[in-house]
């Protein structure tokens, strides 16, 4: 009984849960420490398991991408470089799937490349608005060209992009679409 009654005097002056109260019998204190008991009492736990179908029920949520009106004219998988100019060097700006996309209405036809896992746009160019595609200098499964990126939230920037493809073939059958869909030759 003493060691609960200075239990209960040190975690009350440790913790200052509450006001400071010394019981005058040994009664008073067996029922502060029984009803500080019940106060710290924790309540029942139960491990969750998803496989039993209690676990946490999500809704599904409608994302817009953007996309919603245009279809997928190419898609191939591209590693993508920019050209920084002060540098004068190539930096790389990210690797995933590079998809030509046209608009079901208006025709026009855009490329977009999503970084992979993170699903962030990283190059979005019109195809109205670049130049011609070439081979890059030294390796033929890249191409070059210059067009107008609107991938950043800011205004469109001019910028010099490299695609270098997984094969020989991969590049000639992008740069075939690329023309095909109204890219510059």
């Amino acid at each position: 009984l003493k060691l609960q009654f200075l239990y209960l005097i040190v975690s009350r002056a440790l913790f200052a849960t509450h006001t400071m109260s010394v019981p005058a019998t040994a009664e008073e204190a067996t029922k502060m420490v029984a009803q500080e008991e019940k106060e710290n009492e924790l309540m029942p736990t139960e491990e969750l398991d998803a496989t039993d179908g209690t676990g946490a029920k999500l809704a599904k949520v409608e994302v817009k991408t953007g996309e919603e009106d245009e279809e997928v004219m190419f898609k191939t998988k591209v590693k993508a470089f920019r050209f920084d100019e002060g540098e004068n060097e190539w930096k790389e700006r990210a690797v995933g799937e590079l998809c030509l996309l046209r608009h079901k209405e208006t025709k026009k036809t855009r490329l977009m490349l999503r970084q992979d896992l993170i699903l962030k746009i990283r190059v979005v160019v019109n195809l109205s608005e670049c130049g011609p595609m070439r081979e890059h200098a030294g390796n033929e499964k890249a191409m070059v060209f210059t067009g107008m990126d609107y991938s950043d939230d800011e205004d469109a920037t001019r910028e010099t992009i490299c695609f270098r493809f997984t094969s020989k073939d991969a590049c000639k059958d992008f740069r075939e679409k690329f023309v095909e869909f109204g890219g510059p030759q």
